[in-house]
């Protein structure tokens, strides 16, 4: 497991909401969804979606679904973590 990887399995939801909700940004939180094996945070960064997920057997990942580059994956990961 990479040290990123460890980094965002430590992240905790409701950490991760206050922290989008107090420094707004380049990162917007959209909504909260829960649902029965992961709870998702839908947000954009320069107007594209992504999703962070909180899995509960996979742990927690940026899962990208507009056209975000990998530099800008990385830079979101990067922001989640520090």
């Amino acid at each position: 497991m990479t040290t990123q990887a460890k980094q965002l399995d430590a992240l905790d939801i409701d950490v991760v909401m206050r922290r989008l909700q107090q420094h707004p940004g380049d990162i917007v939180l959209e909504l909260r969804i829960s649902i029965p094996e992961a709870d998702v945070l839908c947000c954009r960064y320069k107007g594209e979606r992504f999703n962070v997920k909180f899995d509960l057997d996979y742990g927690v990942f940026v899962d990208r679904i507009g056209a975000l580059s990998d530099s800008d994956m990385a830079d979101i990961v990067r922001w989640l973590v520090a």
